[in-house]
């Protein structure tokens, strides 16, 4: 059987100017390649703006990273290569994960998210520290990834700004500078592992391309069910998915829910290439 590791061209290990964040590519590669070869998989990298989805008999969308910069392009890909070939995660779930409006629906439906403001308008900026109650928030893009394009901000500096539609407000919620993020790695809808980021530089974001650490974390059950809860409300399943969670006054809220291209941080789980593997096999 072969996969297709979807990745972008700057990312390719064939790349003449490789992204700086192209170790993760590079992670998982050598992470999954050996495990799926045992289970009989071959698993080969390849371009998504230029691979042939009749070559594969399943394309597993990973480090395809410039899907923010062509959302139209991403998504007209994944409607010609589902009518060739299975995807993982299903084009389905990937249209309704792209936008972080998705957000809205799952804070409908009960689910402990971080309060959001979107707008169909541009609005004053201050509207959304008054709806939110914040004295901080955080801005990011409606379509984005790996905290670029963000804003940190306080209410003293809206004056004068605005809202747009392409954008969302969060507030910024304190813990996440000192006890960090807590991502819960998903495969096939069982958990796998979990990773604690934090910032090391002082920035909120917790990224290691901006200064982020990583660590390894044992959750208890109560954390896994809380986990498991966004995992469950997927509009269907994911093959790998990521949930990510802050700290809040003893409770845990829903930073993101990725399942376009989760990193699966492969290092802190030796065997997760064999779950993947087993999963597709």
């Amino acid at each position: 059987m072969k996969v297709a590791y979807l990745a972008c061209a700057e990312v390719l290990t064939t790349a003449a100017n490789r992204r700086v964040d192209a170790y993760e590519h590079d992670r998982e590669l050598d992470a999954f390649t050996p495990a799926f070869a045992a289970r009989g998989l071959t698993l080969t990298e390849a371009d998504w703006r230029t691979c042939d989805p009749a070559a594969f008999d399943l394309l597993f969308i990973r480090t395809t990273w410039d899907y923010t910069e062509r959302e139209a392009e991403f998504l007209a890909f994944l409607d010609r290569a589902g009518a060739v070939t299975p995807i993982a995660n299903a084009p389905e779930l990937i249209r309704w994960n792209l936008s972080k409006r998705y957000l809205e629906g799952l804070a409908a439906r009960g689910l402990p998210v971080i309060p959001s403001v979107f707008t169909d308008a541009p609005v004053a900026l201050i509207e959304a520290f008054d709806r939110l109650g914040a004295d901080e928030l955080v801005l990011k893009p409606v379509v984005g990834s790996s905290g670029f394009g963000q804003a940190r901000l306080t209410r003293a500096e809206a004056a004068g700004r605005v809202l747009e539609p392409g954008q969302f407000a969060q507030p910024l919620i304190p813990e996440i500078l000192t006890e960090g993020e807590i991502s819960y790695i998903f495969v096939a809808g069982q958990f796998s592992h979990a990773v604690r980021k934090t910032s090391g530089s002082g920035d909120y974001r917790i990224q290691v391309m901006h200064g982020g650490l990583e660590q390894a974390h044992h959750p208890d059950a109560a954390e896994i069910a809380v986990a498991q809860s966004f995992i469950d409300a997927l509009p269907v399943p994911a093959l790998a998915a990521r949930v990510d969670l802050v700290p809040h006054k003893g409770g845990l809220l829903l930073m993101e829910l990725e399942v376009v291209e989760p990193h699966l941080f492969p290092h802190f789980a030796p065997d997760l290439g064999e779950r993947l593997a087993r999963a597709i096999a």
